[in-house]
């Protein structure tokens, strides 16, 4: 029973997030609380929990129709960051990713991945919000699904060698995007 117990509270925690496409506002007051990622814990064997993850490669268009491949990304340290236009969080948090991506422009690509929409709602959003972050499309799911994306939005540090150094999902203020940006080896 303890177990399962265990295993519901961990099911309402990892689903921190917009989730479902009826979701197109956030409710006033404080945000939600964000959620870390960790990676699987083997007790068995502790040096396999230091060995590092390297993020899946993928390529993906962006609006304007270039093409964006993660392993051609190693020169800057990669926020990747999974989201929607109908996700509320989503929408609150974006001028911070700008604002982010603006105060590291030298040594970070904050690379937004629209997650199942067409070119033209990605266009007009980021036309209507003054945005200018680098975005591609991920209109039939695969990337997402790849990395077992179930909420948005979610955030991946990926460092210059392509590794995964930290994740979350749920809304992240911009005080816990630099210190996720501090996370990147110097």
């Amino acid at each position: 029973m303890r177990k399962l117990l265990l295993t519901l509270a961990l099911i309402a925690v990892l689903t921190v997030g917009c989730s479902n496409k009826n979701i197109v506002e956030p409710p006033s007051g404080t945000p939600e609380q964000n959620v870390e990622i960790q990676p699987e814990q083997n007790d068995d064997n502790q040096q396999d929990n230091q060995k590092p993850i390297i993020a899946p490669d993928f390529e993906l268009n962006s609006p304007d129709g270039s093409t964006v491949k993660l392993s051609e990304l190693r020169d800057k340290n990669v926020i990747l960051n999974f989201w929607a236009t109908w996700c509320g969080y989503c929408i609150l948090e974006m001028p911070d990713l700008q604002k982010l991506q603006d105060a590291h422009a030298d040594d970070l690509l904050v690379l937004t991945v629209n997650v199942g929409e067409s070119k033209e709602e990605v266009e007009k959003f980021m036309e209507d919000n003054n945005l200018d972050l680098a975005v591609v499309l991920d209109e039939k799911m695969d990337v997402s699904n790849t990395y077992g994306i179930r909420s948005f939005p979610t955030t991946i540090a990926i460092n210059k060698k392509g590794e995964a150094v930290k994740g979350f999902v749920g809304m992240l203020t911009y005080e816990q995007m630099e210190q996720l940006y501090s996370f990147f080896e110097e």
